[in-house]
């Protein structure tokens, strides 16, 4: 009967690629993160525009009244009519 080992070779191979994988991972996130941030930094330049005075004559507006009475006709609720 055979026992499986542990074999220390093969781990330490698994361990460096998994270290590289994650490293070349870490440069090309960073990467994409500096090239993002150039592009909204382009983006939020400053554009300075010409001042812009608007002016209008004011007109008086008419003054609204509003009648309306009482209708207790229905059913114990009561409601407002305009005419």
């Amino acid at each position: 009967m055979t026992t499986s080992r542990f074999e220390l070779a093969s781990a330490t191979n698994t361990t460096i690629k998994a270290l590289v994988a994650g490293a070349i991972g870490a440069v090309i996130l960073g990467l994409g993160i500096a090239h993002a941030e150039g592009q909204r930094e382009l983006r939020a330049s400053v554009i300075t525009l010409e001042p812009v005075v608007i002016t209008a004559k004011r007109a008086q507006l008419p003054t609204v009244y509003v009648t309306g009475r009482r209708d207790t006709t229905a059913d114990d609720t009561q409601i407002a009519s305009a005419q």
